[in-house]
């Protein structure tokens, strides 16, 4: 599947460590924490698992191998979301849904429809995962040689941005 939000029930072990209270850490405005196209707070898309050790920390859970051998790593607190890593061990996509993110453009979780649309007036949109009134609007680009896509996820238009998805295709 092409977004691991896609995948598993993780997003459901962030959620649930999310609403038992554990706390969001503030994130530094010096740089964008969300950059389109690579990754979040430092982790990026073909890193190894020691590199997004070293910007994220030891994960609060790691999933077994699934038949592609592909394993997600859950960072409910800083993150609030998983980072994906494919059979040779390279992140392949992640997501958060933390609020306290946002991309050069101030996007970011929670984020109204009409502020993303302000930042990317030309994306397109099509039907999202989470029902019939959900929306993913993909920005398309590329990364070390490959096409990635950043999804901008929406439950609906009127309840903002749900999560932000960044992902080889």
């Amino acid at each position: 599947m092409r977004h691991i939000c896609r995948r598993g029930l993780a997003p459901s072990a962030v959620a649930l460590a999310v609403a038992l209270g554990v706390g969001v850490p503030a994130v530094p405005a010096s740089s964008p924490a969300i950059v389109v196209g690579q990754g979040i707070l430092g982790a990026k898309l073909g890193d190894t698992p020691q590199q997004v050790r070293a910007h994220l920390g030891k994960p609060a859970f790691i999933t077994a191998p699934a038949y592609d051998g592909t394993v997600e790593w859950g960072y409910p607190k800083k993150l609030m979301g998983i980072i994906g890593f494919d059979s040779t061990h390279h992140v392949y996509g992640m997501w958060t849904s933390n609020p306290k993110l946002k991309t050069n453009k101030g996007i970011g979780p929670k984020s109204s429809y009409a502020k993303f649309r302000h930042a990317y007036p030309k994306v397109k949109c099509i039907a999202g995962p989470f029902g019939p009134k959900s929306l993913e609007c993909d920005l398309k680009s590329r990364y070390h040689g490959h096409s990635v896509i950043t999804a901008i996820l929406f439950y609906t238009k009127a309840l903002g941005v749900r999560e932000i998805d960044i992902d080889f295709v």
